[in-house]
């Protein structure tokens, strides 16, 4: 299991024009945030919110953009948040059709309270071809 960190988070996405979809869900009481701005500080997708009941992940934001620039994205959870970091594909013959990071948290930091990772969980899915 890699060790969670905290604080914005880069990712590259190379190389631009690629469609990018985000969604995020929150598993918590607290108020979950999630900002993603290129490396123009440009802010490309957005949300906040919490969950309505305990136990259950609530839908508190999504959408799309294009990449561009120079790929370079800082994704930035809730604040004091400890945070795991995941990166996956999907390729078919030596190519790459989706190319997925997701992030989860855990309110109050990598140690605190009951370190379930679960409060906040944010995906990106680049996807190789448009159209």
């Amino acid at each position: 299991m890699p060790s969670a960190v905290t604080g914005p988070q880069q990712i590259s996405i190379d190389p631009s024009g690629k469609l990018v979809t985000v969604a995020a869900f929150a598993q918590s009481g607290g108020n979950q945030t999630v900002k993603i701005v290129d490396s123009n500080d440009n802010e490309v997708f957005s949300a906040s919110g919490s969950s309505r009941s305990g136990g259950v992940f609530t839908y508190v934001g999504g959408g799309s953009f294009t990449s561009g620039g120079d790929g370079t994205y800082t994704v930035t959870l809730t604040e004091g948040s400890g945070i795991l970091v995941g990166e996956d594909t999907i390729v078919e013959k030596g190519e790459v059709f989706l190319h997925r990071y997701s992030f989860i948290t855990n309110d109050g930091g990598a140690g605190a309270g009951d370190r379930d990772f679960n409060d906040l969980f944010v995906t990106l899915s680049v996807f190789g071809y448009t159209g």
